[in-house]
């Protein structure tokens, strides 16, 4: 029985080898795994940077908002009718960066992405002409706050910096537009914004009484300042919708620092004179005996000030007359006898001696 099962256990081995060694163990098509090519990725992210810095002379600041609350914060979006801000230009040139005043926000979360990019439009956020381009990430603002002395939970000024030449033509509108945030999230940034419409050019998507605290800055190309030297209008007004000036208002002052955000008003001093009353009551109130010695009742009258003089002078006429009631009162009771002549009394009183 053994010798009959050794034969048959060989066979069946020798038969299953063969088997396994002939079969195809290559996958089928279905079972391969691609992965994403880091080239790809690369170049997809190198299209946002393509433009340069644009050069520039004379580089000024245009517009600014810079009242906010404390704890008023909001974001950016990348979907429509939620991902811009607006402001007017005041001066011709071409914009150079854009300046937030913020902190990042929390890390990559289901809501916050760790960075956005965008560009700007001129006349509407949707339609408008596009210009230049500009990126931010988290780990830029955060290096950003380091500069200043400042941490990831503190706030202050963040640049977008500006690529490509992006004309500012004075008067027109133009739009801050947010169209990409990375790791598929919905929202970027801490940014601080004020109410009551403080800045009335321009606004947030958010609502129309709405203004981020920002700050734009402009410069002029080679080119714009030979025009300009030679008297040459730097753009085609006929081709921009452009704000007729009487309805440009003046931007708000800036602080002189962000914190105080509520500085109290001046207070305003008049300094017309006070009215002099009548009925003053005088500071000296009336004697009811001559001084002993009138030197020294004038020396009392010139060391007194000279503003209670000049509000209560001594009033004679009451020292006066309570004076000769005093007089009266302690004079000596008179006789009914006859005043003797001067004569008679001179010579009668050597007479009777």
């Amino acid at each position: 029985m053994i010798s009959f099962l050794r034969p048959f256990s060989l066979l069946f081995c020798l038969s299953t080898f063969f088997t396994f060694s002939c079969s195809d163990n290559t996958p089928s098509p279905e079972d391969k795994t691609e992965l994403p090519s880091p080239l790809e990725k690369k170049t997809e992210v190198s299209k946002k940077d393509t433009q340069p810095e644009p050069v520039v002379y004379v580089e000024e600041l245009d517009q600014y908002q810079e009242y906010f609350k404390e704890q008023h914060e909001t974001s950016f979006s990348h979907v429509s009718k939620k991902n811009w801000s607006s402001f007017t230009a005041g001066k011709n040139g071409i914009l150079t960066k854009v300046m937030l005043f913020g902190k990042p926000n929390y890390t990559i979360s289901a809501h916050y992405g760790s960075s956005m990019s965008g560009f700007i439009r001129a006349d509407n956020p949707n339609t408008g002409p596009k210009y230049g381009a500009w990126s931010i990430s988290r780990e830029e603002i955060v290096n950003q706050l380091a500069l200043q002395g400042l941490t990831e939970t503190d706030r202050g000024w963040i640049t977008l910096q500006m690529k490509g030449e992006i004309p500012q033509q004075k008067g027109r509108l133009y739009f801050i537009v947010c169209d990409y945030i990375a790791d598929n999230r919905g929202w970027f940034g801490a940014f601080a914004f004020a109410e009551a419409n403080s800045y009335k050019p321009g606004r947030f998507w958010l609502h129309p009484e709405h203004d981020l605290v920002f700050r734009t800055y402009i410069g002029k190309t080679a080119h714009q300042l030979d025009k300009e030297q030679r008297g040459e209008p730097l753009f085609d007004s006929d081709t921009a919708s452009i704000v007729p000036d009487n309805v440009i208002t003046d931007t708000p002052k800036p602080m002189i620092e962000l914190s105080n955000n509520f500085q109290p008003t001046s207070i305003i001093k008049d300094d017309s004179p006070e009215p002099i009353s009548t009925e003053e009551e005088s500071l000296y109130q009336p004697a009811t005996q001559s001084p002993p010695d009138a030197s020294a009742d004038e020396s009392l009258i010139i060391n007194e000030p000279e503003s209670i003089l000049k509000k209560a002078p001594v009033e004679n006429k009451p020292i006066e007359a309570e004076q000769s009631q005093a007089e009266k009162e302690n004079a000596p009771e008179q006789t009914d006898t006859p005043q003797r002549s001067l004569f008679e009394r001179f010579f009668k009183n050597k007479t009777e001696q």
